[in-house]
């Protein structure tokens, strides 16, 4: 068991910051493969008997594939981030008094939430990289779950702090416990 464990004031912050790092990235690693591809396609001819078409497909097409993966992968990282929030809530050791300090920091991430929240939804909303974080119906699918988490980014900041500050503030401290006296 960790001790003394005091990070879990600035874990909102972490996963504010990771959150969209991690779809921003997603969705630029996704859009440059598919672009790559599509040139690569469109730059090649046949000659001496080679089909450079059937090249790419057969080489660079599993490359497409696995950054696709990372429509779900962003999903599944930031859920796995709001866990890891409440896990990290149980384990500090705090005392009652720091309720409202935890407060005034939830509220300064709600806030930081909402430049956050905005920026990806103009960048998601970009006629380039629409189809890539919306989805066209075609060949990107969409951040589907990681839309809709980073849209109401201040309601799950809101949600996540309050619930993480319940589990850090209401628990039972085993160690302080003696029932014998």
């Amino acid at each position: 068991m960790i001790k003394n464990k005091r990070g879990a004031f600035s874990d909102l912050f972490l996963f504010l910051i990771i959150s969209f790092v991690v779809l921003l990235v997603s969705g630029m690693f996704i859009y440059m493969s598919v672009l790559t591809r599509d040139r690569l396609k469109s730059l090649t001819s046949p000659t001496e008997n080679v089909n450079y078409t059937a090249v790419i497909d057969e080489v660079y097409e599993p490359v497409v594939n696995s950054y696709k993966m990372l429509y779900w992968l962003s999903i599944f990282i930031i859920v796995s981030m709001v866990i890891s929030i409440f896990i990290g809530s149980y384990m500090v050791n705090t005392r009652p008094v720091f309720f409202i300090p935890y407060i005034f920091i939830v509220i300064i991430a709600v806030v930081v939430s909402v430049g956050i929240s905005n920026a990806y939804q103009t960048l998601a909303t970009d006629e380039t990289l629409a189809p890539v974080f919306l989805g066209d119906g075609g060949e990107y699918t969409g951040f589907g779950g990681s839309n809709y988490m980073m849209w109401y980014l201040p309601l799950w900041i809101v949600a996540i702090g309050f619930i993480g500050g319940i589990i850090m503030f209401i628990r039972k401290k085993s160690e302080e416990f003696t029932p014998y006296g």
